[in-house]
């Protein structure tokens, strides 16, 4: 095949060419960045400033707003103070009365107008109605201006207006009298509400915020209004930024910082009035002036992105069609080679059927599989070497699979596996066709026919399964043995055979048996189909395949239920006491052991009750070992009676029994049952001829406060016993550690 020509680039090769493309790529992309981010930075920076200008400009309109104000209510004042001072002896109390009135009517915001007589006393004011008489002779502003002889303006903090109870401040000045005395003052009481209306008005956008604040930085004001200690009037909390700002320009300047209020971002003003104590901090919130410029990144960042994806994307469409085409050129090159050494290293027979059925191309394994020489198959017919095919083939679409058919070799035949899968070539339409042998296969088949009939024969119950558990063949002896017919089992689950008897660490150690060795054995319950559950010994063997991979699992059964009864009957009559059917002292003892080991890990407590008859003795010597044997039965039930069903009691000998009360948590639910025993034994025995009455003494230990060891707490137990047997019978004594020596407790 001839080779496609290379692409060539002058000066350098293909793969310097795409360095520097990449390189150049990369350089424009951070170009692109580097001036969005310019831009963006620039941006930012001139809406910043834009803010501070603002401020400063609402600010300083503020401080003219708020000085105008406070000037006309002075000049009221002054003008108040002029009249006083000069026709004193003219003005009667009623006219300054009007006049006041006149005055605070043409000022709605203004709360109070009064004068102040040198005493503290109200002489006349603004309010129509007369007010409680009060005397502002202890006054802080008021003695300040009796202690002075300046006529200066003199403006008060915050305070609660006790008529209206509206937030005021006060601005006042000093009256002289004829002599040049203090003559008392004029008062001027104005709502804050004035200060919050004139903020209102400002447009500062959703997050703006003013404040007007007093020489000492005490909040007079601010809007919008907050919750919390550190927005009170008066109060004097203030951000460190402004403290450092009011430090470098005590009289104005400018500062960014998250008012303490609020903790919003602001970009705040502020002015010191000249002629009055106040300041004017304005501030805009950051995310309102930055709303612009958050658009215009989010719509850059989005520009820049697309960008760089488009530029990104260009380039590695191109180097990947640059790297398809010099992948092309050498895959063209080997293309033939690999499917001529595919063709001739396959382990099957392939053939390539051409024009009228012939054979136009082969492989090496076709001329060993049928015996041939490479002139013997060369445009020979189909039908040479698969005379059965013309009947079974699909001609007219040249299709099969998998279909097995007998080949005509070099004098002999031979089983095959054909498949077909039609081709399109420059020379039209073909099909290539596979030969697989299943000489091999064939024998295994046979081999397991015979090995079927043999399993149908035997007496042994068989059953045959896939690696995945499905059956797939029974013998005659399992659905003797089982009572299940092939209906019933073919194609099932062996689950349907498990009885349920078994946990999942049965299962799994003999799963682990089949896959490390290939076989198991074992007793194991099963499930008859009439749904009896009954004990079979199983031996499990796997088949492997040529792999080494498990092909089939054959399993074969005998019964071992009637071995499994006498065990279990021999089992039980050397644990349980015959007479009673309670547990003997070799299975007490395992329980015993089973509930202190539970107790350790629950933290919980076991009590062991050692019971011995009262007078049982007089019952066998005076009316034999038949009465006496009834009165053991019936005790046995008693006691049976009074414990809970997963307490242990037991017939440890003669008259002597046992208790054992696992899961203790409080001793004394111990010691109930042990009175209700005491109850229950010493209630009448109603034998055959008469009636008789015999007690028990009970004594209890408890694991592990008493002992940690069975012996130790069946001594302590048994000493408690004893301890009631010399008290008079008929009572129940616990042990009382840790004095060995010391009496035990008796409960009754």
């Amino acid at each position: 095949m001839k080779a496609l020509p290379r692409l060539q680039l002058s000066g350098f090769g293909l793969r310097q060419y795409r360095l520097r493309l990449v390189f150049a790529v990369l350089v424009l992309n951070l170009m692109v960045i580097g001036l969005a981010w310019q831009s963006l930075t620039q941006s930012y920076t001139q809406s910043q400033a834009q803010a501070t200008t603002a401020t400063q400009n609402i600010a300083l309109l503020l401080e003219h707003d708020v000085e105008a104000y406070l000037d006309k209510l002075d000049l009221s004042l002054k003008g108040i103070v002029d009249d006083l001072e000069t026709h004193r002896t003219f003005i009667s109390t009623e006219r300054l009365a009007a006049n006041l009135q006149h005055i605070a009517h043409h000022e709605p915001h203004l709360e109070y107008l009064a004068v102040i007589d040198a005493r503290g006393t109200v002489h006349a004011s603004s309010r129509s109605t007369p007010v409680a008489a009060q005397n502002l002779a202890d006054w802080e502003y008021f003695r300040r201006h009796r202690d002075s002889v300046q006529p200066e303006l003199l403006i008060s903090p915050p305070f609660r207006s006790k008529v209206s109870d509206a937030w005021v401040i006060s601005l006042s000045r000093r009256i002289k009298d004829a002599d040049g005395r203090f003559g008392g003052i004029v008062l001027a009481q104005i709502r804050l509400s004035y200060f919050k209306a004139l903020f209102s008005n400002l447009d500062l956008g959703p997050n703006g915020a003013v404040s007007l604040r007093d020489s000492a930085l005490g909040l007079v004001a601010r809007v919008p209004d907050l919750d919390g200690p550190e927005a009170a009037l008066g109060s004097r909390t203030i951000s460190p930024q402004l403290a450092n700002a009011l430090k470098e320009g005590p009289e104005h300047g400018s500062y960014t910082a998250p008012t303490k209020m609020d903790q919003v971002q602001r970009s705040n003003s502020y002015r010191r009035m000249a002629h009055y104590p106040f300041y004017v901090i304005v501030g805009l919130a950051e995310e309102d002036y930055l709303t612009d410029w958050h658009q215009d990144f989010t719509k850059t960042a989005l520009q820049v992105c697309a960008f760089v994806i488009g530029t990104l994307t260009m380039l590695a469409l191109l180097l990947h069609a640059w790297a398809a085409r010099e992948a092309d050129l050498t895959t063209l090159s080997r293309t033939e080679h690999e499917l001529r050494t595919l063709l001739e290293t396959a382990p099957d027979a392939i053939l390539i059927i051409g024009a009228h059925n012939c054979i136009s191309h082969y492989n090496h394994q076709t001329l060993l599989l049928l015996g041939f020489v490479d002139t013997e198959l060369r445009d020979q017919a189909l039908s040479r070497i698969l005379p059965e095919l013309d009947e079974r083939y699909d001609i007219q679409h040249r299709t099969c699979a998998d279909l097995d058919l007998w080949a005509q070799g070099n004098g002999r035949l031979i089983p095959v596996s054909v498949s077909s899968t039609p081709l399109s070539t420059e020379q039209g339409p073909c099909v290539m066709m596979i030969l697989r042998d299943i000489t091999e296969r064939r024998e295994r088949e046979e081999a397991l026919r015979l090995a079927s009939l043999v399993y149908q024969a035997v007496g042994e119950a068989i059953i045959v399964t896939d690696p995945s558990g499905k059956i797939i063949a029974i013998n005659p002896a399992f659905t003797r043995l089982t009572g299940f017919s092939p209906d019933q089992t073919l194609g099932q689950s062996a689950r349907i055979l498990q009885s349920g008897r078994h946990d999942q660490d049965f299962y799994r150690s003999m799963w682990e048996s089949l896959e490390s060795t290939g076989s198991w054995k074992g007793e194991i319950l099963n499930r008859r189909s009439s749904g009896e559950v009954v004990a079979d010994w199983l031996m499990i063997s796997t088949i492997y395949d040529a792999d080494n991979q498990p092909q089939w699992r054959v399993g074969m059964y005998s019964s071992v239920t009637a071995q499994k009864r006498a065990e279990e009957s021999l089992w039980r009559q050397a644990s349980y006491d015959v007479l009673t059917g309670l547990p003997n002292r070799r299975l007490f003892l395992d329980r015993l052991q089973q509930e202190m080991s539970f107790a350790r890990r629950t933290d919980t407590l076991v009590a062991l009750l050692l019971i011995d008859l009262d007078h049982f003795k007089e019952v066998n010597d005076r009316l034999g070992h038949l009465a006496g044997d009834q009165v053991l039965v019936e005790t046995a039930q008693r006691i049976r009676g009074c414990i809970r069903a997963t307490d242990t009691a037991a017939r440890l000998g003669g008259d002597e029994f046992a208790v054992i009360l696992g899961g203790i948590k409080d001793p004394e639910h111990v010691e109930s049952i042990a009175q209700s025993l005491v109850h229950a034994l010493a209630a009448p025995h109603h034998l055959h001829k008469e009636t008789v009455k015999v007690s028990g003494s009970i004594g209890i230990s408890f694991y592990p406060t008493d002992a940690e060891s069975p012996d130790t707490l069946f001594e302590y137990a048994d000493r408690s016993m004893y301890a009631v047997k010399t008290g008079g019978r008929n009572g129940v004594a616990r042990y009382m550690p840790p004095d060995p020596d010391a009496p035990p407790l008796m409960l009754g």
